[in-house]
């Protein structure tokens, strides 16, 4: 069943309405990601937050995460949690 779901990459511009599924949402975000320092999170149309991949400034735990986003030696997104 596609919904609708607002990717927020951090950012007061790129943001985005994604309409599909929440897998779709996901490729979406890890497809137009970009260095800014912040989380990014998908909230469904209640502005629930239903998938969080985390920034991290350090990339000395990098090694525990299964798909990081790496951003050279300045940090990485972590796994998605849900």
């Amino acid at each position: 069943m596609n919904k609708k779901y607002y990717i927020n990459y951090g950012t007061y511009a790129g943001n985005e309405w994604v309409y599909g599924t929440l897998e779709k949402a996901l490729e979406i975000a890890d497809f137009n990601v970009t260095y800014t320092q912040e989380s990014i999170s998908i909230t469904d149309k209640n502005n629930e937050i239903v998938a969080e991949r985390p920034w991290n400034e350090t990339i000395e735990y990098i090694e525990n995460e299964s798909n990081p986003i790496k951003f050279g030696n300045y940090g990485y997104y972590g796994d998605w949690a849900f």
